[in-house]
């Protein structure tokens, strides 16, 4: 009760709780972190409020915020499955970071990536935050209850990466790491490490063998 009445409430008390450590080990309580969850929903809440109030913008698609969201929505629901509620927590959190990243570069242009995002991230946050996440879910349009019948859904297609970062040996210790499409073959594969400025001068002249492992690593053997 003396964090509730000191202004905090019970919402950002609970989302702390869940996110302190797993549920099922225990930990030394200390409450210094509720600032930490309460201004996280405080972030969620200027999300939505600004969102309302911002003027009206395109109705293009944005690759980014569906990324963001998508992969929120997926890690949020097989951690709640799994009882691994602080990892759940933790992934909101990276995902409010991500959009509010995307808000200072783009604004609130794209309406409907926007909208779909702010109300997956209300359902999603429902568990933990069940006041807020109401009220959110009132503010966004809806006139029935966040908490009855409703969980966004994720779209594997959101979820597929672009680029690949491999990590580049030479004679079995890592040297550099490169980002490459993540279609890239093998020979593609090569000459990026090769080119990189922190592998290049551990490799004159052609290596004796090659060993290439498919997304994850690449290894020279000079």
């Amino acid at each position: 009760m003396d964090i509730i009445e000191s202004g905090y409430g019970d919402d950002a008390l609970r989302v702390f709780e869940l996110f302190i450590a797993p549920y099922d080990q225990d930990t030394s309580w200390n409450s210094n972190g509720v600032p930490g969850t309460y201004r996280f929903l405080n972030r969620l809440w200027t999300l939505v409020q600004e969102f309302l109030e911002a003027k009206a913008g395109t109705q293009d698609e944005s690759e980014a915020i569906y990324k963001a969201t998508h992969a929120c929505i997926k890690k949020v629901t097989q951690d709640l499955e799994g009882l691994s509620f602080n990892t759940a927590v933790a992934s909101m959190m990276g995902a409010v970071n991500d959009l509010c990243l995307i808000k200072a570069k783009d604004g609130y242009a794209s309406r409907d990536a926007w909208q779909f995002a702010l109300e997956s991230l209300v359902q999603l946050i429902g568990p933990f935050a069940p006041h807020i996440a109401e009220e959110l879910w009132h503010d966004l349009g809806h006139k029935d209850s966040v908490h009855i019948g409703h969980w966004p859904e994720w779209d594997e297609k959101y979820l597929v990466n672009d680029t690949v970062t491999y990590a580049v040996q030479v004679n079995g210790k890592v040297r550099g790491e490169v980002e490459v499409p993540a279609d890239a073959d093998q020979s593609t594969v090569e000459k990026v490490a090769r080119a990189n400025e922190k592998v290049a001068g551990y490799i004159t002249g052609d290596p004796k063998k090659v060993i290439f492992v498919q997304g994850k690593l690449i290894s020279f053997v000079v």
